[in-house]
């Protein structure tokens, strides 16, 4: 397979990130091709959200950048629903897809119930494969609460390994739920655990053959581990007990920072956080450091954003904590005219922009799957 260099590890426009392709097997002009992982914001907006069929009265949240679920209106009851799939893992893809999703309805406040699922195996798969797959799946919903209601499988020519997509949906009274654009001026934006949750933990199972020459295999061990903080549902479930949250964000590809950015970019807010005070696990800089990316653009579902009224921000973070979660003040929501800042540690203050790439496919793009461990 042809390959490019990248002579930078993140480009700086969508223009000129383009041009950076790792692979020229498709044959199409490289300035057509869009990097891996999510479509460009300018895209999406530009291709998807202008061609979105017929409107209904029903829906009373939509698609839009940042938001993390649909809401339709069933009488006097609400439904969350959700879609994600699991393209950057080989491992424990099951286990990721029902937490991935689970998270999103919980980020409307909303408890999960219900799961459908698509399952695509590479061909010549056997039962064993799909077995594991499934009984990922199984405990992940049973741990969640959640229902597996239906779906479909099947094995599919030209993948070099399985893709999962899940599709979930939750129930709730209606005005029982908030969203991605409910945050205000004023507000204290909240982060719990840690960033770069997910990527650290994928990063660590299935770039294993690469990291063990370079991080320590305690780090690596404990790294794996960080799949079990995946979920976001306990401390959506207590902060929306605690009362006082104008949204709530699931920072996925793109990691912290582009997290605080959709949230920003649905709200239509300017925002300052201050990275001194956004916390990264000993393991996760570990293994950013080994690969020269940066944690605060690595894929970071586990980590759940709070936009919170001030006053209510204490007893929030109290009832998080209730249920073994850590939360920490990251930052303070602004006038859409003051900006969206990053306060670095030495004062220096930067722009917050989109994230093009997370550093998760970035890392991958590096490599290349033949560097995954094969499931």
């Amino acid at each position: 397979m042809d390959r490019i260099e990248y002579n930078d590890l993140e480009a700086k426009s969508t223009e000129i990130y383009l041009e950076y392709r790792i692979s020229t097997r498709l044959g199409a002009p490289l300035s057509n091709r869009f990097p891996t992982g999510k479509v460009p914001i300018e895209w999406l907006k530009r291709v998807v959200l202008s061609r979105l069929g017929l409107p209904s009265s029903r829906v009373l949240r939509g698609p839009g950048v940042g938001e993390d679920a649909a809401i339709l209106e069933m009488g006097d009851r609400v439904l969350a629903v959700a879609a994600d799939p699991i393209t950057g893992a080989v491992e424990n893809i099951g286990r990721l897809m029902v937490h991935i999703n689970a998270n999103d309805i919980a980020s409307c406040g909303v408890r999960p119930r219900w799961l459908l699922c698509i399952i695509m195996l590479p061909e010549g798969s056997g039962p064993s494969l799909l077995e594991r797959i499934m009984e990922d799946i199984h405990s992940a919903c049973c741990e969640v609460g959640i229902s597996l209601i239906g779906g479909h499988t099947e094995t599919v020519p030209g993948l070099d390994r399985p893709i999962l997509s899940g599709f979930m949906m939750g129930e709730a009274e209606k005005g029982g739920y908030v969203t991605s654009s409910g945050a205000s001026p004023g507000d204290l934006l909240i982060m719990t655990k840690s960033a770069g949750i997910e990527g650290t933990a994928v990063l660590a199972r299935d770039l294993a053959r690469i990291l063990k020459g370079l991080v320590g295999e305690d780090i690596l061990k404990r790294a794996e581990g960080m799949l079990n903080l995946i979920s976001v549902v306990p401390e959506a479930m207590r902060a929306m007990e605690a009362g006082g949250v104008h949204s709530l964000h699931d920072p996925t590809e793109g990691g912290i920072l582009n997290g605080v950015w959709e949230m920003a970019e649905a709200s239509g807010i300017g925002v300052e956080i201050w990275e001194a005070s956004i916390p990264v696990a000993f393991e996760t800089r570990a293994i950013c450091d080994a690969l020269s990316i940066d944690p605060l653009k690595l894929l970071g579902s586990g980590a759940l954003l709070i936009s919170a009224e001030p006053s209510r921000a204490g007893g929030i973070i109290s009832a998080v904590e209730d249920v073994g979660v850590k939360a920490t003040v990251i930052g303070r929501a602004k006038e859409r005219g003051e900006g969206r800042i990053l306060v670095r540690k030495g004062g220096e203050r930067t722009q917050i922009e989109a994230v093009e790439q997370d550093h998760l496919y970035m890392v991958l793009d590096r490599y290349g799957v033949g560097a995954l461990s094969k499931p």
